[in-house]
């Protein structure tokens, strides 16, 4: 008990400067500038294929994921996806998104993560319609290839969700095993100021108004990770 009460103080400590610290009314703004920074900071860094992001049907962010631990571990974060338009492809409005993770083993301190999912399959992309979901179970995620030339049937052949991640701290690598990821119905009535949900969102629904900074990210993302001609239609 005593190790999950200062786990908790840990992940308190960890995020007073974070999007979890309060209310701001620029919140989901802030967090849209920061995925749209991770995406590009992990292409320069990651090296992640152009090739690749042209053919991604949906694109999971979570630009500040905290763990704490002390023998008994926790890992939240706020997150956005978007999936693209099978008839025009270009990306439909972003949906707010929460993740959870909670581990024991030997562990202790403080890590921070920027985490991008490139959905490649049609399987992965139906779990992006649940209100929840388990990202250790279902579709198969790997880590995602690096480089400008890639076999696009090659590294589709056996999944369907491909991880690129930038950690600090003093944990080593980034497990997905009781990662549980939900619609954040809260986030998305505060920035749309109407109810709508996830499963809405990712259709591209008409009579949702994207406020302008939602626009502006949406613009950006067709640029970084735009439609690219035929290629592989994995299922």
């Amino acid at each position: 008990m005593k190790n999950l009460v200062f786990v908790f103080a840990l992940l308190l400590s960890a995020c007073a400067s974070s999007p979890f610290s309060g209310p701001n009314p620029f919140e989901h703004t802030e967090l849209l500038l920061e995925a749209e920074q991770a995406i590009e900071g992990l292409i320069n860094v990651s090296g992640i294929p152009q090739k690749l992001l042209g053919h991604t049907k949906a694109i999971v962010v979570f630009p500040n994921l905290v763990k704490a631990a002390m023998i008994a571990g926790a890992r939240v974060g706020k997150g956005v996806v978007i999936v693209r338009s099978p008839k025009t492809g270009k990306w439909n409005p972003p949906a707010f998104i929460k993740s959870r993770q909670a581990s024991w083993g030997i562990q202790a301190g403080i890590q921070r993560a920027e985490l991008v999912l490139l959905v490649m399959t049609k399987k992965g992309l139906k779990q992006l319609f649940k209100t929840q979901y388990n990202l250790g179970k279902g579709p198969q995620i790997a880590l995602g290839p690096v480089g400008k030339t890639i076999d696009l049937n090659l590294v589709l052949n056996k999944n369907d969700i491909f991880a690129y991640s930038r950690i600090e701290g003093l944990f080593a690598g980034l497990s997905f095993e009781g990662t549980v990821i939900s619609s954040d119905k809260q986030a998305n009535y505060e920035y749309y100021q109407q109810p709508v949900s996830n499963r809405n969102l990712l259709m591209g629904h008409e009579g949702i108004k994207v406020p302008e900074s939602g626009q502006a990210f949406l613009q950006r993302m067709n640029k970084l990770a735009g439609q690219r001609d035929a290629g592989p239609n994995k299922q």
